[in-house]
């Protein structure tokens, strides 16, 4: 027969072991160095980084992607405007939709290029530079841009998490 003191340190042992046991696969796995993959089945693929890249700035680029939510899939047909970051060079990949009220804008007219305005939303006037910045009309700030996420040297956006960016 157990004693009291004996219970206690046998039981207070053991949660020690289990818990231990239970923590160890977290800790291993935030230890490890391998890459992880992203989950890139409902993002939209830009194409390879490598042609990205080439030609003139700013450009449209299309995209097809399938997009899983729950039970429903769906497909979508859109473009984004790409441009370099004048800071280190990187892509900036910026969403077409305006920030005023959420018209698509398009290239502006060759007289408005001339002025410094490359994007324009013909719904309101919007006027935005070539990166995407407002600088007429109603937007109250620049185009919403895109995070990357560059996969088997594929360029990939998550088409419905555009982000804010302030000027």
């Amino acid at each position: 027969m157990l004693n009291r003191r004996d219970f206690l340190s046998r039981s207070l042992k053991g949660a020690a072991g289990l818990f231990a046991v239970s923590v160890l696969p977290v800790g291993l796995a935030a230890c490890s160095n391998d890459k992880k993959s992203i989950d890139t089945s409902s993002m939209a693929n830009l194409g390879p980084l490598s042609e990205l890249e080439k030609g003139e700035f700013p450009k449209k680029v299309p995209y097809k992607v399938k997009i899983k939510d729950a039970w429903t899939e769906q497909e979508r047909d859109g473009f984004v405007y790409i441009n370099k970051n004048k800071e280190d060079n990187s892509l900036l990949i910026m969403s077409p939709v305006c920030t005023h009220l959420g018209c698509t804008i398009g290239d502006a007219e060759v007289n408005m290029q001339k002025k410094g305005v490359r994007f324009f939303c013909p719904c309101h006037g919007g006027q935005y530079d070539e990166y995407g910045i407002n600088v007429g009309g109603p937007p109250p700030r620049p185009l919403d841009i895109f995070d990357t996420y560059i996969q088997d040297g594929n360029v990939y956006i998550a088409v419905l998490s555009p982000r804010k960016r302030e000027k």
